[in-house]
């Protein structure tokens, strides 16, 4: 009742015939951008001018998969990840904020050998590369949205946000999909290294 309200007002003083409106919602309409990538061209939509558009499926199903197998992965690895810079340079080079860096490697370092672990796992290599996948696609998102003045602890909100709003699966595991993303990062996954890796 309430959806036919709303067509009868957008039709009326659009001049549109209320059997040409249909209403959906974010998901559906994700679902078609990805099946008719060429809708936005022929809609004359730029879609760099919108920050950070991401899709969180690869990303759910790698939580996911983590969240069912935790309580099973015994084998912890001994080493942790190998930082290829130090933190505190990492954080500086990205413009993290100290209280912010602080909070994520206090409630997060504990579980990187266990997604370590979990990733390792011969039998997980398929989310290994999605993982991969998800590391890139961030990785690229954020170098090419990310304004300068901006700092890391923005960057991560913003995507954090934009993925518990778009994937109930992230919603329902708040606690280890920021734990995922904190392993990205501390991984060298996510942000900028100030090149050491290449050296």
């Amino acid at each position: 009742m309430r959806n036919l309200k709303i067509v009868a007002y957008i039709s009326k003083p659009c001049g549109i015939p209320a059997a040409s409106i249909y209403l959906c919602g974010l998901e559906q309409l994700e679902i078609w951008l990805k099946n008719f990538p060429e809708v936005p061209k022929l809609a004359n939509l730029d879609l760099v001018d919108s920050p950070l558009i991401i899709s969180p499926d690869d990303l759910s199903e790698v939580v996911q998969a983590f969240a069912r197998q935790k309580d099973a992965i015994k084998d912890v690895l001994d080493d942790p990840p190998t930082a290829r810079v130090s933190y505190e340079q990492k954080n500086a080079i990205n413009n993290m904020t100290a209280d912010y860096a602080v909070a994520l490697r206090r409630r997060y370092l504990k579980e990187t050998r266990q997604i370590r672990a979990f990733l390792a796992a011969p039998e997980n290599i398929a989310l290994l590369r999605l993982y991969e996948s998800v590391a890139d696609e961030f990785q690229l998102k954020i170098i090419a949205n990310r304004k300068d003045y901006q700092t890391f602890d923005k960057v991560l909100e913003y995507l954090i946000d934009l993925l518990f709003n778009r994937d109930p699966i992230l919603r329902q595991h708040k606690k280890l999909t920021r734990c995922v993303l904190f392993y990205m990062y501390w991984n060298c996954d996510l942000g900028d290294t100030g090149d050491v890796a290449t050296n």
